[in-house]
């Protein structure tokens, strides 16, 4: 069940393409990536957050399933879903081009601590306060 779903705006690029003007399929990791980092702009806890907070949040498990191609200069959205985020941080995604899904992917993050070097068994606090602050906020809207 989603905590949260956003959607980011995309499009695709010709860096992106083969000679076809195909996606390749490796693309589709980077366009769930600027989503992601948009969520946690979203939520005032960026990357350079987490890693001045002496973190990182490393994917230790990706899904994903290519249903239909982008193409160069395909206008297309990467619909986000927080799924999880006290003890991992779980996202869904679609990507659609218009009525067209493209990708499913499901993404699993874990915290490890700098200082440790080991995997931590529950998100930072600051992280989790972050979220529900945020959740909070547009529960009031």
């Amino acid at each position: 069940m989603s905590l949260y779903t956003f959607s980011s705006k995309q499009k695709v690029e010709f860096y992106d393409c083969d000679a076809m003007g195909v996606v390749w399929h490796g693309n589709y990791i980077k366009y769930l990536e600027v989503a992601r980092g948009e969520f946690l702009n979203l939520i005032n806890y960026s990357y350079q957050q987490i890693h001045k907070n002496n973190y990182a949040f490393p994917i230790v498990d990706l899904k994903l399933k290519y249903t239909s191609s982008l193409f160069l200069g395909d206008q297309f959205e990467v619909i986000t879903s927080l799924d999880e985020y006290e003890n991992r941080l779980v996202h869904s995604f679609k990507i659609k081009a218009g009525d067209r899904i493209c990708l499913k992917a499901t993404s699993i993050q874990v915290a490890i601590s700098f200082d440790q070097h080991e995997m931590e068994f529950i998100m930072p606090e600051s992280f989790r306060n972050a979220v529900e602050n945020f959740l909070k906020e547009q529960n009031e809207c």
